[in-house]
C-alpha cells in the first residue's frame, strides 16, 4: 500500500486564530515563512486548498523561486505542483487566479456540483457522490 506524505501548512496567531472575520486577507506570515512555504510547495506533487480559500484569498499556488521551478523541471516534474480544491456545490468564480496560473487543476466536488465547474478549461473534475 502506498502511504502518501501529507504536509499541513497553516499560520496561527498567538491567540489560536488562522484568520480574522474581516473581508481583507489577514497575513500571519513574514518573508521567511513565505520562503519556507515556497520551498515546501516546490517539493510537493500537489497543493490542496478549500473552496473558501479560492474565493477569499484568490491564491495562485505557484512555486515563486525560479531556481526551484528549474529544479522541478530538471527532475522531470511540472514547473508547479497540481492545484487541488474541494467544493461541495462547485460555485467557484472562473476569474480567480487559481484557474489561470500554473499547471494542472483538480476539483473534487459532489456530483451535483460537477456541472458548475465542468466548463473551466484544463480542469479535471472528480464528482464524489450525489
Amino acid at each position: 500500500m502506498i502511504r502518501p506524505h501529507v504536509l499541513l501548512s497553516v499560520a496561527v496567531s498567538v491567540d489560536g486564530h488562522i484568520d480574522d472575520r474581516g473581508e481583507a486577507r489577514f497575513p500571519l506570515s513574514n518573508a521567511e515563512d513565505f520562503d519556507h512555504v515556497d520551498r515546501m510547495r516546490a517539493e510537493s506533487d500537489a497543493v490542496l486548498v478549500g473552496a473558501g480559500t479560492v474565493r477569499r484569498d484568490n491564491p495562485r499556488l505557484l512555486v515563486n523561486d525560479a531556481g526551484r521551478r528549474a529544479a522541478r523541471v530538471a527532475a522531470g516534474r511540472p514547473e508547479h505542483p497540481l492545484k487541488v480544491t474541494v467544493s461541495r456545490a462547485g460555485e467557484l468564480d472562473p476569474d480567480r487566479a487559481f484557474w489561470h496560473c500554473g499547471g494542472g487543476k483538480l476539483v473534487y466536488t459532489a456530483g451535483s456540483g460537477a456541472a458548475a465547474v465542468a466548463g473551466l478549461p484544463g480542469v479535471e473534475v472528480v464528482p464524489l457522490g450525489p
